[in-house]
């Protein structure tokens, strides 16, 4: 079974349970909020990828005053049936208009029109793409569908020293590999175990470094509007305490990155 079938097999079989334990609030959904807000726009279009069990559309409908166009896509036709109960009271749905697509979001990108959208939002899901060649697509693509000054916002899982205390076998498992392999392997590539009653599921996990994320973003076009970790949903440059690392990019024609 290869990374993505494995993933999607995965979270179907889990998709209640990721429904049931992702309610509770998190302050990284304020910052996605605040950029949407801060375009000043009456109507929005928006895609999630790795949307999972609909988390985001909680957030979003907060925001009454503003049209959004969604479009959800997963790999996991089960998560997406939570998804929609998100949506199910049509009196404070109304201004949320969506669309859910189960699908590999590497498939999915390559049939949006150019322009089609404002914002394209990830969180916890560039992390579970499996080569650079991939991840270089994705993030080219996301550029060429967005609108220009479009914003992508992405958090991912980050190293910190609780995660490789944790995690610390399977670490050390991988930089082998990379070392064995001369380099083929990357040293950031992990397979972390979840433990799920008596079975234990192996998830494919990438772990950005901030710079290996500015250098995917920076050559796909885009300038770098905030990049750092988040410590308890606070961005800092410490990636000792962090939890996920923060990215937010904009397409523009007329700003640049400033070299370090």
């Amino acid at each position: 079974m290869d990374i993505k079938d494995s993933l999607r097999k995965f979270y179907d079989a889990n998709a209640e349970k990721y429904y049931q334990t992702r309610n509770k609030h998190r302050s990284d959904a304020d910052i996605f909020l605040e950029e949407i807000k801060n375009s000043e726009k009456k109507t929005v279009h928006i895609l999630e990828f790795g949307c999972g069990s609909g988390r985001l559309l909680a957030y979003l409908l907060t925001l009454k005053w503003i049209t959004i166009h969604y479009t959800g896509v997963d790999i996991s036709k089960n998560l997406l049936t939570f998804a929609k109960k998100q949506l199910t009271n049509k009196t404070t749905a109304k201004h949320i208009k969506a669309t859910f697509i189960c699908d590999d979001i590497s498939h999915y990108l390559r049939w949006p029109k150019q322009e089609s959208f404002d914002f394209v939002i990830g969180v916890a899901s560039f992390q579970h793409i499996p080569t650079s060649k991939e991840r270089f697509f994705v993030m080219k693509s996301i550029y060429r569908i967005l609108q220009y000054d479009g914003k992508l916002i992405m958090t991912n899982r980050s190293f910190s020293l609780r995660f490789l205390r944790k995690y610390q076998q399977d670490f050390l498992r991988s930089l082998g590999k990379y070392i064995i392999s001369l380099g083929k392997h990357q040293w950031n590539d992990l397979m972390i175990p979840r433990q799920d009653g008596k079975t234990t599921h192996k998830r494919f996990y990438h772990i950005y470094t901030l710079t290996e994320l500015k250098k995917i973003a920076s050559l796909s076009g885009f300038v770098i509007k905030q990049l750092g970790y988040i410590n308890k949903w606070i961005l800092s440059y410490t990636w000792k305490q962090s939890q996920n690392s923060l990215i937010i990019a904009q397409k523009s024609i007329f700003l640049q990155n400033t070299p370090n």
